[in-house]
């Protein structure tokens, strides 16, 4: 089984023509990918453009305007959630530091106050910030949910989603083939009964 190029790593000439088609970038993501790639520890973690693209495609078909994001890493996800949802949108993302958000993120996040705004940072263990919105009593009220953090965790991210997530709400899971491998995804077998 073959890896699926990044964008921004691809010599593949399709992906580029893929990309070059589909992927609508704001200035300030464009900012956020090259300044990860340039000098942020382990690039390589950076949210592909056309995997946000199609996040904030499903935000918008779903008329998304709040949003759990776990894993920040430098904030590309979070970033492209926030101006998905617009004005009165609200992004809650998680990781357990936020070290890499503040050094590269937050410097051009917030060249854009107002997108800054919608963006609501948890550090520490995502598991224990989601089950905090829970017990808020925020269950049924997120729009969409994007999972990219600690893969031995998914199962447990992805039952906290479908608890926070409203009827007709979208999760996405990012890397689910990784190092040709399928996560274990029996968890997903009670919707398949």
């Amino acid at each position: 089984m073959s890896q699926v190029s990044k964008s921004y790593h691809s010599a593949d000439p399709i992906v580029d023509y893929c990309s070059k088609y589909t992927v609508v970038q704001d200035p300030l993501q464009v900012e956020l990918q090259e300044t990860t790639l340039k000098s942020a520890p382990m690039a390589g973690m950076l949210g592909a453009p056309e995997v946000l693209t199609v996040g904030a495609n499903f935000i918008h078909l779903v008329g998304g305007k709040k949003v759990l994001d776990i894993g920040t890493f430098t904030g590309a996800s979070a970033l492209a959630w926030a101006l998905a949802t617009g004005e009165v949108g609200k992004v809650y993302t998680f990781d357990i530091c936020h070290e890499n958000y503040k050094k590269f993120g937050l410097p051009v996040i917030s060249k854009n106050p107002e997108v800054l705004k919608r963006i609501n940072a948890v550090e520490g263990p995502a598991l224990e910030g989601l089950d905090k919105l829970i017990a808020e009593g925020q269950s049924g009220t997120f729009d969409f949910a994007f999972i990219d953090a600690d893969k031995e965790n998914y199962s447990a991210y992805y039952d906290r989603a479908v608890t926070l997530l409203r009827k007709g709400g979208v999760i996405m899971i990012d890397n689910v083939s990784r190092f040709s491998s399928l996560v274990d995804f029996s968890f997903l077998s009670c919707l398949l009964h």
